[in-house]
């Protein structure tokens, strides 16, 4: 057996992949970071690859590492390997017709759409092999992670336009007004919002949408803020304290339990359009047939 026999069947391939991070992180200890092992584990690891390649890849200092010429010929051979092995399932799925991998869509919290579970249960019956996650966040965070590109799917508001996103309608949210339970104003009916001007108001701190800002500016609320809210839960909250007055989805505040009360009448209440965003450039299957089976079941549900 020659030594380059010996060296292809005796290698750890993990090994390759502890290298690699080490080269691309410039310290073990980071790499170790970025691989959730230990310090330890990964160094020795190193000196177990260095045996098996019989040269001396890194050269060890306070301030991290640096590459030995070997070492900086070998990490480019590694890059080209861990590539071609991480290619290798999608190889596979294309050459077989199947879809796997993952899709992650990120949300605003309590949506309610039926196109929306619909379609993903639809999805997901179709392409068991895909993994599905669904992550909660503030629009302002959602919106973001869509336009540079980090995330391919999100559900959430905005009234801009975006060349790089496109959008279609999930189902709208009525808007209502709600104060606690043993607030004054909890056993009346309020027709005109503008009454409700002097009252003191919980607000969002950031991603309130155009639509509700300018419905409330329009009638003077949230002229005495007292309270500021990351989310819909945290402003039910404080509205159930008595802290102030404050808007909300119904859908959502409906989960929320019955120590708020509504008081705005049903014909002044504002609705916010719920969208389903997708980036223009998609390029990985899975997201593509997602977004196509959400479609599917809002063309559904317009028609019947």
């Amino acid at each position: 057996m020659t030594p380059l026999d010996r060296f292809a069947r005796n290698l750890d391939w993990n090994l390759l992949k502890y290298f690699t991070q080490i080269a691309r992180h410039g310290g073990i200890g980071a790499a170790a970071t970025s691989l959730n092992l230990s310090q330890p584990s990964v160094s020795a690891a190193l000196r177990k690859l260095e045996d098996h390649v019989g040269a001396q890849l890194v050269i060890r200092s306070p301030r991290g590492v640096r590459l030995t010429l070997v070492g900086e010929a070998f990490s480019r051979e590694c890059e080209q390997i861990l590539s071609r092995i991480e290619a290798m399932p999608s190889a596979v799925r294309e050459l077989t017709g199947t879809i796997g991998g993952s899709v992650l869509v990120k949300t605003i919290s309590h949506v309610a759409s039926a196109a929306l579970d619909a379609g993903l249960l639809d999805f997901r019956e179709r392409h068991p092999d895909v993994e599905l996650m669904l992550e909660t966040a503030p629009w302002e965070d959602i919106a973001q992670a869509l336009l540079e590109g980090q995330l391919a799917v999100g559900v959430g508001f905005d009234d801009a336009q975006h060349p790089a996103l496109q959008r279609a309608v999930l189902t709208y949210e009525n808007i209502q007004i709600y104060c606690a339970k043993s607030h004054p104003l909890a056993s009346r009916t309020i027709d005109t919002p503008s009454d409700l001007a002097n009252e003191p108001f919980i607000a969002f701190s950031a991603g309130e949408p155009a639509a509700l800002k300018a419905f409330r500016e329009r009638h003077g609320l949230g002229e005495r803020i007292v309270g500021f809210a990351n989310t819909v839960h945290d402003a039910a909250w404080l509205v159930s304290l008595g802290v102030g007055i404050g808007m909300l989805p119904e859908p959502a505040a409906s989960t929320l339990g019955d120590e708020i009360v509504p008081i705005l009448a049903r014909a002044a209440m504002p609705r916010l359009a719920i969208n389903l965003f997708w980036r223009s450039d998609l390029q990985d299957r899975a997201s593509e047939l997602l977004v196509e089976a959400i479609l599917a079941q809002i063309d559904a549900r317009i028609a019947q």
